[in-house]
């Protein structure tokens, strides 16, 4: 595993999001019987020819190494979904995205800096218990050792964190915290009973109140991720950003 990918992984829910990559539900295709019988040889991540200045966002650069980073992140989940599937990963697709994303959140934290967004130590503690839970560590000094072990320093982790928790502020004031409504709960159990993803499984969809704490996660992450790639589009309207790629 290269340095920091797992730090990628950890954080990607709340940063991923940003220009709307954040993570596909819809259902990935069954794999062939030849595909399942005979797994297609691990893909290795392509960063030949990325430039040493990636792109600049309002005069700030994105480097190869940060680039470098979230793409072999992103590349690892796309090329362990590609061994299930028997599908080539479309690397420069997933370059582009990568970057997508990258300015994405440059953006947003350029904006929190704007709006003078500050976190709180006890924000940032309960940030690092979300992601020791979501995680399964035992402990913040298990996630913090696990890091450790790939290279990143505890400060570089929490900073990392840090910058998560102002970005979901932002987002916050955008309106991204807004409770789901009744109607908006339902409508998602009508789409997920329409998709048919249930009797894909050889099940039957859950009733409706059992159902609900999962439908309320779904549709608040969904409106978060609205709200960012409103934001987003509406920040880059008037930046300034130099793609080198």
């Amino acid at each position: 595993m290269k340095k920091k990918w797992l730090m990628s992984a950890v954080l990607a829910g709340s940063l991923a999001f940003a220009t709307g990559c954040a993570g596909n539900t819809e259902a990935e295709p069954a794999p062939s019987e030849s595909a399942a019988s005979t797994p297609a040889e691990a893909p290795t991540p392509d960063l030949e020819g990325v430039p040493d200045v990636v792109a600049t966002v309002n005069g700030v650069d994105i480097t190869k190494e940060e680039f470098s980073t979230s793409y072999e992140g992103a590349f690892q989940q796309m090329a362990m979904q590609s061994q299930m599937t028997g599908q080539e990963v479309d690397q420069e697709q997933l370059k582009t995205q990568t970057l997508d994303n990258l300015i994405g959140n440059k953006l947003l934290i350029q904006e929190a800096d704007k709006r003078e967004i500050e976190a709180s130590e006890e924000e940032i503690t309960a940030t690092t218990d979300e992601l020791v839970a979501s995680n399964q560590f035992a402990s913040a000094d298990e996630l913090f050792a696990a890091l450790e072990e790939q290279g990143i320093a505890k400060e570089e982790a929490t900073e990392q964190i840090k910058q998560q928790v102002r970005l979901d502020a932002l987002l916050a004031e955008e309106g991204a915290d807004a409770a789901p409504s009744e109607e908006e709960l339902k409508a998602a159990y009508e789409e997920a009973k329409a998709s048919g993803a249930a009797a894909q499984q050889g099940g039957e969809l859950p009733p409706y109140e059992e159902l609900k704490p999962q439908l309320e996660q779904q549709v608040k992450q969904q409106k978060k991720s609205d709200v960012a790639v409103a934001l987003v589009e509406e920040l880059r309207e008037s930046a300034d950003v130099v793609n080198n790629l």
